[in-house]
């Protein structure tokens, strides 16, 4: 059973990339609570951006993550506010997530 990320109406989906030598579980971990971090304190201050969804692949050094926002330039600045900024940023990025089985 698929779970579509909703966001507010008024906001589009973006996917950030970031490629990250080392890339382990503890340094996504970091990574994830500054950007959540950031896009709270950017919510907070009247500039909604959640950070949807993460996808790590350790073994091609490279991070993906979903942001829902008004615009791109939002999520430019809550990743610099991070300390994470991105390499690439992609707009009107559809999402599906299934929940996984073990």
């Amino acid at each position: 059973m698929a779970t579509v990320c909703h966001v507010e109406s008024s906001q589009a989906c973006y996917l950030a990339e970031w490629y990250l030598p080392e890339l382990s579980e503890q340094s996504v971990d970091d990574i994830v609570a500054r950007l959540d971090e950031a896009a709270e304190t950017a919510t907070g201050e009247g500039t909604p951006v959640r950070l949807l969804v993460t996808l790590s692949v350790p073994s091609d050094e490279v991070l993906y993550g979903v942001f829902g926002a008004d615009n791109p330039e939002i999520v430019v600045r809550t990743c610099r506010a991070a300390g994470a900024p991105h390499q690439r940023l992609s707009a009107h990025v559809g999402t599906r997530i299934r929940q996984c089985r073990h």
